[in-house]
């Protein structure tokens, strides 16, 4: 009897384990976009590097609303030097073309991860007296930049708030089930995780 009640306990353990496994799976991208806000009133609109175009259309639509006179487009990521110049120049093109002026852009070309993006970002809004800052990146960035903004910002007086693109191709519901979306969870998920160990 002893034996039956332990195997019982045992099954229903695992159960549940399972359960939490599966319910963890299935909000796993939710729980990256957590931190991800409504945009309001500030003094410049930061759009992240990495960008495929969703970020920049999302940073011209909140410029055309008037939530900020100035746009930065910020880091490359590791791409090699000689061709920064022309994807900073594309990225600033599909900007314009949806109505920011480019006398209204700031360009960072130095930066080459989020950290350093938040890092010249905060310099440059010290150095102009900006104190409110909007940052577009993808939605599963959120908890990542989160973290990273909120650390390199911490004591400075400055604000911030994240505002997610719209990737078309991106499920956040079923992601386990389309290719592009799985990856850039488990993506994200090591990013995340090397970030709280190294920052």
């Amino acid at each position: 009897m002893i034996r039956h009640r332990s195997a019982w306990r045992w099954i229903a353990a695992a159960v549940a384990i399972m359960l939490t496994v599966i319910l963890a799976i299935g909000h796993a991208a939710r729980f990256l976009e957590g931190p991800a806000s409504s945009p309001s009133k500030a003094d410049l609109i930061v759009v992240l590097g990495g960008d495929g175009g969703d970020r920049g259309l999302t940073a011209a639509r909140l410029y055309v609303a008037g939530l900020a006179p100035s746009v930065f487009l910020t880091g490359l990521e590791a791409t090699p030097p000689g061709v920064r110049k022309p994807l900073m120049h594309w990225r600033a093109q599909v900007l314009a073309e949806a109505g920011v002026p480019l006398a209204q852009l700031e360009y960072d070309a130095a930066s080459m991860n989020s950290w350093e993006e938040a890092v010249n970002t905060r310099r440059l809004m010290e150095a102009r007296g900006w104190r409110k800052a909007v940052v577009v990146s993808d939605p599963y960035h959120m908890r990542r930049l989160s973290w990273t903004w909120g650390r390199v910002f911490e004591g400075s007086g400055l604000e911030y708030s994240l505002v997610a693109s719209a990737p078309a191709f991106w499920k956040p519901d079923v992601w386990w089930r389309d290719e592009k979306s799985g990856q850039a969870v488990i993506v994200e998920y090591i990013k995340l995780a090397y970030y709280w160990v190294k920052y």
